[in-house]
């Protein structure tokens, strides 16, 4: 159905103003992957909807691989001499190429991140959104004073599709990206030559089986070059330099920058997307294009092999064999021609590529982007990495530089390398370093000669490390030479010094010994030893009985011996003999005194040190709490007269259904205003006192006031028990069974499938559906087990459309747009046709029985005097039939 909507509408699941079936001419869906989406159509001047066709109106309009209609604005209204209006409308999608982003800067973010910024910084309110299969792949653009479907679209090097690849989708106002969209739906074709609605091309030159990948700066693998499998299929390597500015390697070590990635993973990355150019763009086969026109096929006999393209949407896979080249190349579905009315492929283009962006606004920005490139690729100068000097890169010669300053001159593929210094005419000037070198062989020369000097530099360094140890180990020496030196003056001076000490020492001590009053007296028996200085006296008696020391300190070093039994009790001082002077003590010695509790080890009194009397223990003797469950062995349960038993002091399934009494367990809700109730056969869940519902062995039943509703359980079948299942039973005071879905959280719930026996939900009785029914091919049969199914029915030249057919498949009626068609024995019959013809029949039958209304003669007789008579009927009795139809 094709539908004219308000320029405001937003929704297109009703006709809105008016529905354009009945007089469209002609209506046409262009698709381009990634770029053009629009509709055609014509419409005659004085159709009953001819008014509602003006600028900026929306068209609504069935479309391939998306379920809802589109919605296509009205850009063009032109009026032909016939009285024809011809009408162009793009999809809605492209309201957005009126609207700007003046500034926005995304950095480092995903598709979807990229997505939303880009939406969010439109000048104006939109009301799009958007979504991404790809997390993984972040990218940075700058977008400046640009229409936001260019931003999204364009080719240009800033737009979100060129950073972040992909593809886009439209559905009304939103927009999906996907790394790539379409499926491979197994459909294969073969290459046909001479055939009237197909064309083919192949174009060789397009082929690359060897890449060289350069990233940020010139960064190249060590290796250089990518292999495509298919290298070995041709009879030179077929190379190109792609560069993916994308993948920059860390320069500063200690400053990488968030974008930067190790040297090896950014190799590795580099490697990574060279290969992807083969696997996925396939690059390395030769570019192909098909067209197949069905409007031409269909009057083939070989319109069999292509009909499988029906299926297929915009961005699918299709294998197309080239049995002259026993080849078999993927094309994608890269365009197409979709007839909204009869809902049919007019056309569909194949191929590697697709457009990069509609016609709309690519041929402005396109010149824009061009215009600024030229002013910009003039002089392009960056700050070399010292900062003192500037490369400068492009075609022109700089207007402005300084003493060391290079120019990379570019010539295609080809740069040469100048720089600005000192002539021989002594005058500054640009020299020629380099020319005719491939920008990357440049590089890796370059690379070369910085490993080689690095590799100097690093042998350099070596041998200045070398000649610092010598001369480390050379001061040493000397300094250890200064320094055994000085401790030789220090040893004479020590000598020196010494013994000038010495002869001090002498002289103080003949001076003490003046001032010692020493006696020694000694007789044969007894020596008296007494030295006495300074108030101290020291006094030792020797005689054949006993050694007498008087002196207040006595210091006796080495070893001492004293004769067993020769210390007696008197001679020990009380409290001095301690704990670490008893190295053991008979229990016989304690004699008075009791161990203090402190003195009693845990645990060494045993209950063999104990014997307790029978009933000696009494209540008052046990501390509170001091009997665990230990040491209980068992205990009456009548013993247990007072308290309660905490929940977790009875085990799981300990108390079975025998235990308990009707509603003995009883659980409040909301302050006891509902309460669940259970019993030994049943759960039960209360308003108050009201019964609501309850579980029983038969299922869950519910109850509205006194009126018992239904329940959901298990059930059988009357009077065959054996016949076991799961029902939904309505009782007779329930009103209605349905299947119900929320549309959103927190939303209505919207039926699917009611059962109203009584018609008080929609007021008349029956099942009624909330929902489209979809059969999938299975039959619907009689009370005498005949059936019929609900297909999709193809018609020679007239596209596939869906009817009910019988069982044998030879009978069907299919209903085409405006027509139905009757199937029988495999012949179709267009019943309008019929009609029209069977009206056409019936009025010529009309004119007939006017005519012959007329009278006619029935008999003619010759009379005898020679004169005729006849005989006529003046009316024949039947009236013109009725030519309507309906």
């Amino acid at each position: 159905m094709i539908t004219i909507h308000d320029r405001s509408a937003r929704d297109f699941t009703a006709s809105g103003l008016a529905v354009l079936d009945r007089h469209v001419i002609d209506p046409m869906v262009t698709q381009e992957l990634n770029g053009k989406f629009s509709l055609t159509f014509s419409y005659p001047v004085d159709g009953p909807a001819a008014s509602l066709l003006v600028i900026e109106n929306i068209v609504a309009a069935p479309v391939p691989g998306i379920n809802g209609r589109q919605g296509f604005r009205i850009s063009e209204v032109t009026t032909s001499l016939d009285g024809i209006l011809e009408v162009v409308a793009h999809h809605v999608f492209y309201d957005l190429s009126a609207n700007l982003i003046a500034d926005t800067y995304v950095v480092n973010k995903t598709a979807k991140q990229a997505l939303d910024q880009l939406l969010g910084a439109a000048n104006s309110p939109h009301g799009f959104s958007a979504s991404s299969s790809d997390n993984s792949r972040r990218s940075s653009a700058r977008i400046v004073r640009t229409p936001l479907s260019a931003a999204l679209l364009d080719d240009s090097d800033n737009s979100f599709i060129s950073r972040w690849g992909g593809e886009l989708t439209f559905d009304n106002w939103h927009i999906h990206h996907a790394p790539r969209i379409g499926a491979n739906r197994g459909v294969v074709i073969r290459d046909r030559k001479n055939l009237s609605g197909y064309e083919s091309s192949l174009d060789y030159t397009t082929i690359v089986t060897r890449i060289l990948p350069v990233g940020y700066d010139g960064l190249l693998l060590p290796e250089l070059y990518v292999d495509s499998p298919r290298i070995s299929d041709y009879i030179c390597p077929r190379i190109k330099v792609i560069r993916y500015g994308q993948v920059k390697a860390i320069k500063d070590p200690g400053k990488p920058r968030e974008d930067e990635l190790p040297l090896e993973q950014a190799h590795a990355r580099l490697r990574e997307l060279a290969k992807a150019e083969f696997s996925s763009c396939h690059v390395d086969q030769p570019h192909c294009a098909y067209k197949i026109s069905f409007v031409d096929l269909a009057s083939t006999k070989e319109y069999e092999g292509f009909c499988d393209l029906e299926t297929v949407t915009l961005g699918d896979t299709v294998t197309v064999r080239h049995d002259d080249l026993n080849v078999a190349l993927t094309a994608r579905v890269v365009a197409y021609d979709f007839d909204p009315l009869g809902q049919e492929y007019m056309s569909i283009e194949l191929g590697s590529t697709a457009p990069k962006f509609t016609d709309i606004t690519h041929t402005i920005t396109a010149a824009r982007s061009e215009a600024s490139q030229a002013q910009q690729a003039a002089s392009i100068a960056l700050a070399s990495a010292d900062g003192k000097n500037t490369n400068h890169y492009g075609t022109t010669q700089p207007v402005s530089a300084r003493l060391g300053d290079v120019w990379f001159k570019d010539n295609g593929e080809q740069v040469g390398i100048w720089i600005y210094r000192v002539t021989d005419t002594g005058q500054p000037g640009w020299v020629s370093l380099a020319t005719d070198l491939n920008a990357a062989q440049l590089a890796a020369n370059l690379q070369a000669a910085k490993t080689q000097i690095a590799q100097a530099n690093a042998s350099v360094e070596q041998v200045q490390a070398s000649l610092k140890q010598t001369q480390s180990e050379l001061i040493k020496t000397s300094t250890d030479t200064a320094n055994a030196k000085a401790q030789a003056e220090k040893a004479l001076k020590d000598a020196t010094s010494t013994k000038n000490a010495l002869e001090a020492f002498k002289v103080q001590v003949a001076d003490e010994t003046k001032n010692i009053n020493s006696s020694l007296t000694m007789v044969s028996d007894n020596v008296n030893l007494r030295v006495k200085r300074a108030e101290i006296i020291t006094q030792i008696n020797l005689s054949n009985e006993t050694v007498l020391i008087d002196a207040a300190k006595v210091h006796i070093s080495g070893q001492t011996s004293i004769d067993d039994a020769v210390i007696g009790t008197a001679m020990i001082a009380d409290a001095a003999i301690t704990n670490a002077k008893i190295s053991q003590l008979s229990a016989d010695k304690i004699t008075t005194g009791t161990l203090a509790a402190s003195r009693i080890a845990a645990g060494s009194i045993t209950s063999d040190k104990l014997t307790i009397a029978n009933g000696y223990i009494q209540t008052v003797m046990i501390r509170d709490a001091a009997i665990t469950s230990a040491k209980i062995a068992y205990i009456d349960a009548s013993k247990i007269t007072t308290g309660l038993l905490d929940a977790n002091r009875i085990a799981a399934a300990s108390i079975t259904a025998d235990k308990l009494s009707a509603n003995a367990i009883q659980v409040g809700l909301a302050g006891w205003t509902s309460n669940i109730r259970i019993n030994p056969t049943q759960i039960s869940w209360y308003n108050g006192s009201e019964l609501e519902g309850k579980i029983a062995s038969t299922g869950m039943q519910f109850w509205y006031g006194n009126r018992y509703i239904g329940q959901l359980g298990r059930g059988h079948k009357k009077d065959h028990e054996e016949i076991e299942g799961i029902s939904t039973s309505l009782a007779n005071e329930g009103d209605y069974v349905a299947w119900t879905y929320q549309d959103a959280p927190n939303g209505d719930y919207f039926t699917c499938l009611t059962l109203d026996p009584k018609g008080r939900f929609y007021d008349s009785a029956g099942i009624h559906l909330g929902a489209d029914l979809r059969t999938n091919g299975y039959k619907f049969y009689t009370t005498e087990n005949r059936s019929v199914t609900l297909e999709d029915c193809v018609l020679t030249d007239r596209g596939t459309h869906p009817g009910w057919v019988g069982p044998t498949k030879l009978a069907k009626v299919v209903f085409h747009t405006y027509d139905v068609m009757i199937v029988t024995n495999g012949t179709f019959y267009n019943m309008t046709r019929l009609f029209d013809r069977l009206s056409d029949l019936m009025s010529r039958v009309n004119g007939i029985i006017g005519l012959l209304n007329q009278g006619w003669i029935s008999t003619i007789t010759s009379k005898a005097d020679g004169t005729i008579s006849w005989t006529y009927f003046h009316n024949t009795g039947y009236q013109p039939m009725s030519t309507n139809t309906a």
